[in-house]
């Protein structure tokens, strides 16, 4: 009882500080400390202590009542172990090929307290889902680009996973959800020059000097905790294209990007592997037998890296995106012989929504910005949500990051950072796969043109047609100096049905500033 009783004194200690989780001198409390304890808290002390544990605890507002009633906290309360009899018919853990440990084989809360927790939430949320922030207008029509909608004549599922611009070459690489890789060539009106198939789906590609190419395909592109993804490396023979794996069994894998980590003169690979229940940040270090695996961070919801020299001592650093519940930046500074401590630069509460992002100076002060969109929709809450959109953080520096500017945009989902207008000054192209429908123009794909430091106009294109955009990629598409902008559709009814229209794939946002 002693023991019970200092657990919950410790708890109290933990809910009265206001500092945020990422600033505790001391972790929270954990979920096996809080269902040994005698708590007596309130609803808002118990979401304190409980939401804490996993990840940022969310405020009620982010989402209406019904969704929290019906969707968000019969999830929560599964995972920590409480089943009640309304749960009896409906859909359980067991029925969804969820791993052991991801929903506790014991209660981890008491009823009488989740009673209050679940109220907490219910009662001081909005009955409707919170409106966006005023923003500016969006102008119809993007200037300095022609838009092209290529006429293809085969009949191929409009369902690209993958878009890539060659550096020299200018041609388009297009992954394909049906195990295929296309070439296509701008300069002949984006005919097909190659097709090459592919384990799964494509979802990420790295050309090598002598004309190969390494290629991630990431496995069952729905949710799934299969590990069926794999990185393979493919060489050009008179036969045709011949591809060895490198790494196999990756779980869901959404990006690969390499580097000498370790110093011994070879490149590293590291993977993120997005999973579902499960998943992983993944390294794997060259040595003398081949490939080491480390395993940087064991969570799914891995989305993406960026590899630099943060602390400025000579070697690469890593920088991640990781989404699903713990979403958040985390930094793994590196010792400079493969060794790496985490480090948490920010973090964003679980219904975020992290899609991407890229660290680029925006602000001209010789320091990394981060621009982040985060706009995921597709989990349990899928409803409108007034913080998703695109942000930038600006760089304090020492490792500090503040909100310098966000523009809401609903399910924003990918980001492309460039100077396309040639002015000095970075600009924005972001995606979105998640649309508000019933706005006008419609927002799912907007130029943001910065006219001064982290002043930006919208525009989005002038078009009449309706499609689902899912990947778009910069780049050179006629190798004349200036970005070019493609975006690849990925149709819903394509998944369910055999096309009977022409493959129509891509748009083209052709750079008309030379």
């Amino acid at each position: 009882m002693i023991h019970i009783r200092f657990i919950a004194n410790g708890i109290l200690v933990v809910l009265i500080s206001c500092n945020p989780i990422s600033e505790r001198k001391q972790p929270p409390p954990s979920l096996n400390q809080l269902a040994a304890a005698d708590l007596n808290l309130n609803g808002e002390q118990l979401a304190n202590a409980y939401c804490a544990a996993c990840h940022v605890k969310p405020e009620p507002e982010i989402l209406d009542q019904m969704t929290w009633k019906e969707k968000v906290l019969p999830d929560m309360r599964k995972r920590m172990g409480l089943f009640l009899d309304e749960d009896f018919g409906t859909t359980m853990p067991i029925d969804m090929d969820v791993p052991k440990g991801i929903y506790s084989e014991f209660p981890l809360i008491k009823r009488k307290d989740w009673e209050k927790l679940q109220s907490y939430y219910i009662d001081n949320a909005p009955s409707q889902p919170n409106p966006q922030v005023s923003k500016a207008n969006i102008e119809l029509g993007i200037p300095g680009f022609e838009l092209i909608r290529p006429e293809f004549t085969e009949t191929y599922a409009d369902l690209v996973t993958m878009l890539r611009i060659h550096p020299k070459t200018g041609d388009l690489w297009l992954g394909h959800r049906y195990k295929s890789l296309f070439v296509l060539d701008p300069a002949s009106e984006f005919r097909i020059k190659d097709s090459i198939g592919t384990e799964t789906a494509p979802i990420d590609i790295h050309w090598d000097g002598s004309g190969g190419f390494d290629l991630l395909t990431m496995g069952l592109m729905d949710p799934s905790n299969d590990s069926v993804g794999v990185l393979s490396n493919y060489k050009k023979s008179e036969s045709g294209w011949e591809s060895r794996p490198m790494f196999q069994h990756l779980k869901r894998p959404v990006n690969n990007e390499s580097a000498d980590f370790n110093g011994d003169g070879d490149p590293d690979q590291i993977i993120s592997e997005f999973g579902n229940h499960i998943g992983e940040l993944s390294l794997y270090l060259t040595g003398s037998n081949g490939f080491e695996k480390m395993v940087l961070k064991n969570a799914p919801g891995a989305r993406r890296v960026e590899i630099d020299d943060l602390d400025g001592d000579g070697d690469m650093d890593i920088l991640a995106l990781m989404t699903q519940a713990n979403e958040g930046f985390f930094a793994f500074m590196n010792d400079g012989q493969g060794n790496f401590k985490e480090k948490i630069i920010l973090r964003f509460q679980p219904a975020f929504g992290s899609s991407d992002f890229r660290m680029v100076d925006m602000n001209a002060d010789g320091r990394k910005d981060l621009v982040v969109v985060n706009g995921d929709n597709a989990d349990l809450s899928q409803i409108l949500k007034n913080y998703h959109g695109v942000r930038v953080f600006i760089n304090q520096g020492d490792f500090e990051f503040e909100e310098g500017w966000f523009y809401p945009m609903h399910g924003a989902s990918a980001l492309e950072v460039g100077d396309f207008d040639q002015d000095g000054d970075q600009d924005l192209f972001v995606l979105s796969f998640f649309p508000d429908e019933s706005q006008k123009p419609k927002q799912d794909l907007l130029f943001f043109r910065q006219n001064g430091t982290l002043q930006f106009t919208p525009f989005a294109p002038k078009i009449d047609f309706g499609s689902h955009w899912l990947m778009m990629t910069k780049g050179d598409l006629e190798l004349d100096g200036d970005e070019d902008l493609v975006v690849g559709v990925f149709e819903f009814d394509d998944l369910y049905s055999k096309p009977t229209a022409a493959w129509s794939p891509i748009l083209v946002l052709k750079n008309t500033l030379k």
